[in-house]
């Protein structure tokens, strides 16, 4: 505690002191007093309690003296009047103020606001009308003709969006119209529409489609026209100008009077009498472009292929090639023995003598003979010409006509000299078919592509080839074969049966149905190990090779492809690989795979078509 502390005296630190304070503080005298009297009595020598204690009673006589004294009050009119003068005088500045302000400056604010929402309205107008939302570009402009009745720029984007509206409307009936097929019209409605916005939307592209389309049409009727009337080049190239056009217009009615007409116009030229040989290449064309339009059709890969052979044989007889000539002529006489009105006799009976003379002049009289002997057994009217060549060369023949030994120099001839070897007798090699140029014979290769030998193309190999064909649909114990037929009269897809042994047939039937597809299946042919059957069937839109189980289990397509041809499948002897063809180069081309569809590969490697491979199994019996 201070020095001044210690003289002012105890009892500040009282509670009591404090309430006293307090009280004095708020005025309360007789609350202090009453508090610091019971301090004195505590603390009778405190100067602090003591002073306290002088100070309330002070206060309170001094304010007890103010309360009994009256205070005399002098009022002053003047001030009170100058003050209601400033008060009026300032209310009247107000109300005319006021009145100013409503008569004057309200109306101005009020038009410069209206002339902001004007100008906001039509910004908003024109923005919208760009985004071609008319409906609200429509309510902003009608609400600034609201504020400006004749206001041109409202006014004018009304009148825009009433046009755009015009120009849909009449974009949706010529659409209409063109989805409806009315072409005319919608070319009218089209056409009226460019004229009023040129180059609005797709309009071009949609008349240019109607014009391609009428163009199609047109075609189409001048075709028919032509068709019907029977000129039947004319309503060819109608056709194929159509198919130009559009390949997919009505293209089922157009590809079967396209085919219709090729094969009439083909059999228009190898029907003449005579024939203009001349012309046969145009013919090889037609029936060429038939097998196109539909390659399943028997008649047109019929008359292609002995058209080809003759023309084959015609080109091999012009180069003197006569051995090949014969070669080829004598596969088209076998299948049609008038063919070209008796033209093709004709030269196979030239080709035989011919080959016969050149076999003569290198000194082989038995190949003379054999050649000679072939042109004798053609029924040809005179066949002076060829007994003359027979006597000649008899005297020459042994008497069991047997070949000289293998040492005597053979003569130089085009065109292979007759194997005796059998076909059957060429084990785990591929015979196949090879339309090498001025050479399409049978030939036999390696099944890895090597070792490959032209064989020739005689009646007796051809029949060979077949013969070998048809041994690959029996079973391995020939007890049973596998063969493709409808299941019944009216079903539109072939399907594999195989037959059943006589001793197992119940209830009257002699096959089993192995495949169930939705399309044609087509060449099968039965594994060595006798568990499989390869086939060809265009289940999935292209012509695949499959296999199925004989039992009709595990069916797989060991080549889904796109738009390719895969056919003619062989297996190998030990049932572990497949030979096929296929056109998935552009060329038909021979490859092997595995039996899971691996390892596909070409082994022709060729410029020239070859097909039909047969992968030899073993040795007929």
């Amino acid at each position: 505690m201070t020095d001044f502390e210690d003289r002012l005296g105890p009892g500040r630190e009282d509670p009591l002191y404090r309430q006293g304070a307090r009280a004095l503080q708020k005025g309360e005298w007789d609350e202090a007093i009453q508090a610091f009297e019971q301090l004195k009595g505590l603390y009778p020598d405190s100067v602090a309690v003591t002073r306290a204690l002088e100070t309330a009673r002070l206060r309170a006589s001094v304010d007890s003296g103010r309360r009994i004294r009256g205070k005399r009050t002098t009022v002053r009119f003047g001030a009170i009047f100058l003050r209601i003068v400033l008060v009026g005088l300032i209310g009247f500045l107000v109300y005319t103020g006021g009145k100013l302000v409503v008569e004057r400056v309200q109306p101005l604010i009020q038009s410069a606001q209206a002339a902001q929402q004007l100008d906001q309205l039509l910004a908003d107008g024109d923005a919208l009308l760009k985004g071609s939302n008319w409906d609200t570009a429509e309510e902003r402009f009608n609400a600034a003709l609201a504020i400006e009745p004749e206001n041109e720029q409202a006014l004018a984007g009304l009148e825009r969006i009433a046009q755009e509206r015009q120009i849909v409307a009449l974009y949706e009936q010529a659409v209409a119209l063109d989805a409806a097929g009315e072409d005319d019209a919608a070319m009218e409605t089209y056409a009226e529409l460019d004229a009023l916005r040129p180059g609005y939307r797709d309009i071009a592209a949609r008349m240019a489609e109607i014009e391609r389309v009428q163009s199609v049409e047109e075609q189409f009727a001048a075709a028919g026209e032509a068709y019907r009337a029977g000129d039947k080049r004319a309503a060819v190239a109608a056709y194929e100008a159509l198919r130009t056009e559009n390949v997919a217009y009505e293209r089922a009615l157009v590809e079967s009077r396209l085919f219709e007409l090729y094969m009439a116009l083909a059999y228009d030229i190898v029907q003449q009498t005579p024939p203009e040989l001349e012309t046969l290449p145009e013919a090889l064309n037609y029936f060429s472009k038939a097998l196109a339009l539909q390659p399943r059709s028997q008649d047109a890969g019929l008359e292609r292929q002995l058209l080809k052979l003759y023309l084959e044989g015609q080109s091999a007889y012009y180069a003197e090639n006569w051995t090949e000539a014969a070669a080829a002529l004598r596969v088209v006489y076998d299948t049609r023995s008038n063919y070209l009105n008796g033209t093709v006799l004709r030269l196979l009976y030239e080709s035989y003598v011919r080959s016969g003379d050149a076999y003569r002049d290198a000194g082989d009289n038995y190949l003379a003979y054999e050649q000679y002997l072939k042109a004798s057994e053609l029924p040809v009217a005179d066949k002076a010409f060829v007994e003359g060549r027979l006597f000649y060369v008899r005297p020459f023949l042994t008497p069991t006509a047997t070949p000289p030994p293998t040492s005597t120099p053979r003569p130089v001839v085009a065109g292979p000299a007759p194997t005796p070897r059998p076909l059957a007798s060429y084990t785990n090699k591929i015979v196949f078919m090879a339309d090498s140029p001025s050479r399409g014979q049978i030939w036999l290769m390696n099944p890895d592509g090597t070792g490959r030998q032209r064989l020739g193309r005689t009646a007796d190999l051809l029949t060979q080839f077949e013969e070998l064909r048809d041994s690959e649909r029996y079973a391995p114990d020939r007890d049973r074969f596998a063969f493709s037929q409808p299941p019944a009269p009216n079903d539109p897809w072939q399907q594999v049966f195989v037959s059943i042994p006589e001793q197992l047939r119940t209830g009257g039937g002699f096959a089993t149905q192995v495949t169930q597809f939705q399309a044609d299946c087509t060449d099968p042919v039965w594994s060595p190990d006798g568990n499989w059957l390869a086939f060809v069937s265009g289940e999935l839109d292209s012509d695949d090779i499959w296999i199925i189980q004989v039992d009709r289990s595990f069916p797989q397509n060991l080549t889904p492809n796109i738009w390719e041809w895969d056919r003619h499948p062989s297996w190998s002897p030990d049932s572990g690989k497949l030979a096929f063809w296929s056109n998935r180069s552009g060329l038909l081309q021979i490859y092997t795979m595995n039996t899971d569809g691996t390892q596909v590969t070409n082994i022709s490697n060729t410029a020239w078509d070859e097909y039909s491979p047969i992968w030899v199994k073993q040795e007929t019996r």
